[in-house]
């Protein structure tokens, strides 16, 4: 590849961005990282891009910013030919799900998401195991912090990192949407609950909020016994069997890259329909629009 396809831009110079950024240089990417301001782009594209440079310079293009300026770049971006990947959350409200839902179909671009724990060799080891499982499995996914951001609540900006999860792993045991039921939803901008059965053998509780400490871990029990611990934080994965226990150590993974090394190779194949579904369900169960 040339120089100009070995660039990856960032609309939005927030703390992601930047560590993001980070990240590339640390992994000695082929991808070299150029962040410029959301708002710049919007008001003079032009005046916002190094100089010298255009829009299909870059083989990337990494919107991370607030859900209703992304729509606005999307639009903007929607007769570029490229690969755009969106930031969580995309969308806070239903309203937002419908433009976005209006929009897409008019982008050029192959659109992605961004979702980098899918990509993550803790999750490929992970999720081959639990489908491995056999009988009625309980999963059980918490994601909490300390981070609270300006205009988005704790509950939208840590769930989707399950959401995602959780179409992954429908995807992986080819299930459609329809095999997907909402059993329960409960929640607040601090904090939601949502409570699924998949198919007929595996229900799914989804936490995710705003906590004093960082955690991040799925657990998977069969007949009510704990057979799988999944700490996303420690880069871990407990397997347990009978009185014993294995532990899997990925302290080289390095989900990000994984994920752009995936989007570089590959179409988007997002399930666009069952994302739609899954934000709809948590708005509303914090007490969003309806």
């Amino acid at each position: 590849m040339n120089s100009q396809t070995e660039s990856i831009l960032f609309i939005g110079n927030g703390e992601w961005s930047r560590k993001v950024s980070n990240i590339l240089v640390a992994s000695k990417s082929r991808l070299k990282p150029v962040v410029i301001s959301a708002r710049d782009f919007l008001n003079t594209e032009k005046l916002a891009l190094p100089e010298g440079r255009i829009l299909k310079d870059f083989n990337f293009i990494w919107i991370t910013t607030f859900p209703e300026i992304q729509l606005k770049i999307l639009e903007q971006l929607q007769d570029l030919n490229s690969k755009i990947i969106l930031e969580k959350p995309i969308a806070l409200t239903l309203e937002g799900i419908k433009q976005l839902h209006s929009t897409l179909p008019k982008v050029k671009s192959s659109v992605y998401l961004s979702q980098p724990w899918t990509f993550s060799k803790l999750w490929e080891s992970a999720s081959t195991q639990i489908l491995q499982n056999h009988g009625d499995l309980e999963i059980d996914a918490l994601r909490v912090g300390e981070l609270q951001r300006e205009r988005i609540s704790p509950s939208l900006d840590w769930l989707p990192h399950e959401l995602y999860l959780l179409a992954s792993l429908m995807q992986s045991r080819e299930l459609g949407n329809e095999s997907l039921k909402l059993l329960s939803s409960k929640g607040s901008s601090v904090e939601i609950c949502l409570d699924y059965q998949v198919g007929e053998d595996m229900r799914v509780n989804l936490q995710a909020g705003k906590s004093a400490s960082r955690r991040a871990f799925w657990s998977i029990s069969v007949a009510d016994q704990i057979r799988l611990e999944i700490d996303f934080d420690s880069k871990r994965i407990v397997k347990r069997e009978g009185v014993g226990e294995t532990t899997e150590e990925f302290d080289s993974d390095n989900p990000i890259m994984n994920m752009l090394e995936n989007y570089r190779a590959s179409s988007s194949d997002v399930n666009w329909d069952l994302i739609f579904r899954l934000y709809s369900e948590a708005i509303l169960a914090t007490g969003g629009d309806r």
